[in-house]
């Protein structure tokens, strides 16, 4: 796949909410640190890129289906051609569900352009190939299925598309793909695990389709079929406890409920049948629940990355290093960083590292984001999250929860090298909770820096708040919630220079304006689709508060020294920076 064709699939994932990041992690290159060679100019957007872009801003349904089927027209060898049909069906499904013949005519012609290249690419084959009929169908049925429209339709393309597996041509296709990229072909073994995790994802979606249908029995078997195989399929977990459920089998609609409750993804019908059969069993309440899913949560996902404490060795420096985290709870590739993040937090004691986690609204929105964290994210010219900054240095990419240590190892050298790296700076902070209101006094001394863009950030965080959103993590530490200085921006500090820099956080202030934000943003909706938050997160836990400051240049990105003070934690039970001697 070429690297302008996956940031199309990428794009496309974007404009459908689907998408974890604006940009794929994987062709982002890196990004040059603090002090390295200025960047070339930026690469002039495609104009086949710009139109699809510029299509997917546009609310206007029918608006929107014009202006993608204009860029067929205009670049019909465009990659961006082929994923504009996809929109154009899931807009059709999404805004404009009574056009049933449309829909169906759609579908159709997706399904007659899937088949066309198969027959294009089976002559350049030994083999017949139905790949693209196969995933295309599966695709066609889920969307109908999650669209609650012809459904007889649906469960006719997820028999295409289960029936277009077959596991000698599949095998023998895989094994051609490893050896055109010249990668190592897998063992039988793993190839045979792969094909029938491929095929239980169709099964399933057959299943779900069934289930809609009323086909009961057909659907307990497919639908058990692909759990055998694929038991973290979300879908099929939930469809699996709602028929538990109206069993009457509570024990086991709870094995499938819970852990599809906890995926963050769950359909509402799920939730809802999870929340019927808890009240069951607790007297008509929910009291409890939360605590329950908490303790869940923590059994059934344990962090994949085991950490010893961090040991300082001879080099060890003044230095807390601080690590900025732009992320998203509804971005599933966030998992994998924000994981990572959490070992980090584990090993390393505060008077090592500082973490501070910046929420956005990407892909899906965030009622933990603010107008300043998504501020911050363009000041740092984020394309994509998860992003993350070492001391300054930036750096894209995450994954699944089970490749959050690839992130961790990613970024552990980087962190380990700056904790042998002297200061640059001498940072003192006095901070407390007074009332409702958090004040901040921070004394920078010592900079060494001949920069005219150095800045003083005071930063108000949440050590953690529990929102459980589409990427499955349920606990969220070190939100940022408020900035110092005026419009969030900080504060200037000469070269070479020192200063005291104070801020004052009304908590109740705060709070309000979070929650305004939030209300006008669910009001305007998410890149012109409505949607409703699933929770506000606008009230502020007061005893659960820490402050991070940090010296910066602001151009570069590079920070000079952090510190952190954790406002819950008795006076003399703060953490300690060793660059300062004092409590900080």
């Amino acid at each position: 796949m070429t690297a302008r064709t996956l940031t199309a699939l990428c794009f496309s994932l974007a404009l459908s909410g689907a998408s974890a990041q604006t940009t794929p992690a994987a062709a982002q290159p890196p990004k040059p640190a603090a002090g390295d060679p200025a960047k070339p100019a930026a690469r002039e957007t495609p104009p086949d890129q710009k139109a699809y872009t510029e299509a997917g801003k546009l609310t206007d349904p029918e608006k929107k289906i014009a202006a993608l089927e204009k860029l067929k027209t205009d670049f019909p060898d465009s990659s961006y051609a082929s994923i504009a049909d996809s929109q154009i069906f899931s807009t059709l499904i999404q805004k404009m569900p009574e056009q049933k013949e449309r829909i169906r005519k759609a579908a159709k012609a997706m399904f007659a352009q899937s088949v066309a290249k198969d027959k294009a690419a089976s002559k350049e084959n030994t083999f017949a190939t139905t790949a693209n009929r196969g995933s295309t169908a599966t695709r066609i049925a889920d969307q109908l299925l999650t669209g609650d429209v012809l459904l007889k339709e649906a469960g006719s393309y997820a028999r295409k598309g289960v029936e277009a597996l077959r596991e000698n041509v599949w095998t023998a296709e895989q094994r051609e793909n490893y050896a055109k990229r010249k990668q190592k072909i897998p063992a039988q073994e793993e190839l045979a695990k792969s094909f029938a995790e491929a095929r239980a994802a169709r099964v399933g979606t057959l299943g779900r389709v069934e289930m809609k249908l009323g086909r009961a029995t057909e659907a307990q078997k497919l639908l058990e079929e692909s759990y055998a195989v694929a038991p973290s399929d979300v879908k099929v977990a939930a469809a699996l406890g709602e028929m538990a459920a109206q069993a009457g089998d509570d024990a086991k609609a709870m094995d499938y409920l819970i852990p599809a409750r906890l995926s963050g993804h769950a359909p509402e019908t799920a939730n809802q049948a999870f929340e019927a059969v808890y009240k069951k069993s607790h007297g008509g309440s929910l009291d409890g629940l939360e605590a329950m899913l908490d303790t869940e949560y923590h059994k059934r996902f344990p962090n994949p990355i085991h950490v010893e404490a961090y040991k300082a060795t001879e080099k060890r420096s003044d230095r807390m290093v601080l690590a900025e985290v732009f992320t998203g709870s509804g971005c599933p590739p966030c998992a994998g960083a924000d994981v990572a993040f959490d070992a980090a937090m584990e090993r390393y004691a505060r008077k090592d590292l500082a973490v501070v986690m910046y929420h956005v609204h990407v892909p899906r929105p965030d009622p933990m984001t603010t107008v300043e964290t998504t501020a911050r994210s363009k000041n740092y010219g984020v394309t994509g999250v998860p992003t993350f900054a070492i001391d300054g240095k930036k750096t894209m990419g995450g994954g699944s929860r089970d490749m959050a240590p690839g992130v961790f190892e990613r970024f552990q050298k980087d962190l380990e090298q700056d904790l042998e790296t002297a200061a640059e700076a001498k940072v003192k902070i006095d901070a407390g909770l007074h009332g409702g209101t958090v004040k901040v006094s921070a004394a920078v001394d010592n900079v060494k820096s001949d920069s005219k863009d150095l800045k003083v950030q005071i930063l108000l965080v949440e050590k953690e708040i529990r929102h459980l959103g589409e990427n499955g993590v349920r606990f969220h530490p070190m939100v940022v919630r408020a900035f110092g200085g005026e419009k969030g921006e900080g504060y200037a500090i000469e070269a070479n220079g020192k200063g005291t820099f104070n801020a004052s956080f009304d908590l109740e202030a705060i709070s309000k304006d979070i929650r305004k934000q939030l209300d006008e943003y669910e009001a305007k909706g998410h890149r012109g689709e409505s949607f409703k938050f699933s929770a506000k997160k606008d009230q502020i836990d007061r005893g659960d508060l820490a402050v991070v400051v940090f010296v910066q240049d602001d151009k570069t990105r590079h920070v000079l020294q952090a510190g952190y003070v954790d406002l819950g934690a008795p006076a003399g039970m703060r953490p300690t920076t060793e660059a300062n001697g004092s409590v900080q």
